[in-house]
């Protein structure tokens, strides 16, 4: 018996312009803090953090709470924004796949 090979299509991510924006302006936040030194301070650096902070729950919901963890001290090392992004895009991708399945369901 002839063994059927399986052909995997290879996995790329395409991000439609809004994703693209919100990603940009997640990459900007993190990197913006490395960029300016002063804005590893304590006093300055929080005030970009909260900013941070809303902008994360305007773009993503409760999904930008994540961004609140800017605030812990010595946290301003690791992307916490690009991984509130992630998450987002995480779940936002699941979601569409279960409504495209739900509507799959109805016309078989």
């Amino acid at each position: 018996m002839e063994s059927e090979r399986k052909i995997k299509t290879p996995k790329f991510i395409a991000l439609t312009v809004e994703e693209f924006v919100r990603l940009i302006i997640c990459i900007v936040f993190d990197v913006v803090e490395f960029a300016i030194p002063i804005l590893l301070s304590p006093l300055v650096g929080d005030a970009v953090d909260i900013i941070g902070f809303w902008a994360g729950i305007l773009m993503f919901g409760w999904v930008g709470c994540l961004s609140i963890l800017e605030l812990v001290p010595m946290a301003d090392y690791f992307p916490i924004f690009l991984v509130t992004w992630a998450v987002w895009y995480y779940r936002k991708k699941r979601r569409e796949k279960r409504e495209l399945e739900k509507i799959q369901k109805k016309w078989m």
